[in-house]
């Protein structure tokens, strides 16, 4: 679940504030260095939504809300949260692609 960046991102997100609106994760927390690029933006929202949104939802570490646009901690975040925090802690050791 971890090894996409998009997918780490959202995570973050999600860990830091609980819950999340579709439209802030999409625009501020994912799409960095994509908002000058139309194009890489439209493809960016496809993966989230076709990919990324549905893989960690299925997985359970977080609830989708397609209609109302909200995104919430799933009933296994728990159990990836102290990963997410060591991330956290020391994300200046941490390659530039990674949130």
């Amino acid at each position: 679940m971890l090894s996409h960046e998009y997918r780490r991102r959202i995570l973050m997100a999600v860990a830091q504030h609980n819950p999340q609106d579709e439209d802030d994760i999409t625009s501020e927390s994912i799409a960095d260095g994509h908002e000058e690029d139309s194009d890489a933006l439209d493809l960016l929202h496809q993966q989230l939504y076709h990919i990324h949104l549905p893989k960690l939802a299925d997985a359970g570490f977080i609830n989708w809300d397609r209609d109302t646009g909200t995104i919430t901690r799933g009933s296994r975040f728990e159990e990836i949260r102290p990963l997410l925090k060591l991330l956290h802690d020391h994300q200046d050791e941490l390659p530039d692609d990674w949130p």
